[in-house]
């Protein structure tokens, strides 16, 4: 499995892309014994790329986001000015006509409660808004960190086992004393395996 099977289309988001790196990392060659997974090189760079191609464009929609929480935080603001407005208006208005200036001023303390509720109802639901984007922006952000994370730690565990190759068979192929058929004066053949294994 290679990069090109897992290219990413134009409408890709960055969770689509950590998923298809996992599976390329989890459909790696693994060297025998080790638990760990070659990777080509082009590939995880080339996943790298499409990932700071990503991550940009995820946070200029959260920044978009945000845009539009602040207007329509000012829109509702001024719709709830323009309610209070109009409440007191009607309360001076009404206030004026004496057999109804108790029944004015109830329905204009009615509307000045509803605008306030309005108010603060439509700032709390922005807020909330608000705070879900950046709560996703973070994960998000976190998954893309963390899978930058992991793939370069297994680039550079891959690129030490290329460059070590020999010492690694080496040490691999060394028998021990009583495959050699070396007897150990001492009793501690073990200890000499081990040391061998080095």
């Amino acid at each position: 499995m290679t990069v090109a099977d897992h290219e990413p289309a134009p409408e890709r988001d960055l969770y689509v892309l950590i998923r298809d790196f996992e599976q390329f990392v989890h459909h790696a060659s693994r060297v025998p014994l080790t638990g760990k997974v070659i990777l080509d090189e082009d590939d995880v760079y080339s996943f790298l790329d499409h990932l700071r191609r990503l991550v940009p464009e995820e946070i200029d929609r959260a920044r978009r986001l945000l845009a539009d929480r602040d207007r329509l935080l000012e829109q509702a603001r001024a719709e709830a000015e323009a309610m209070v407005k109009q409440a007191s208006s009607y309360v001076e208005r009404m206030a004026r006509e004496s057999e109804i200036t108790r029944k004015a001023e109830e329905q204009a303390r009615r509307m000045l409660a509803q605008a306030e509720a309005r108010s603060r109802e439509v700032r709390a639901s922005a807020n909330a808004y608000a705070a879900d984007v950046l709560d996703r922006l973070e994960g998000i952000l976190r998954k893309a960190l963390a899978a930058v994370a992991e793939g370069r730690q297994e680039l550079q565990a891959t690129l030490r086992a290329a460059a070590h190759p020999s010492g690694t068979a080496a040490r691999e192929a060394a028998p021990t004393r009583e495959e050699a058929g070396v007897e150990d004066p001492d009793g501690q053949g073990a200890g000499w395996d081990e040391e061998g294994g080095d």
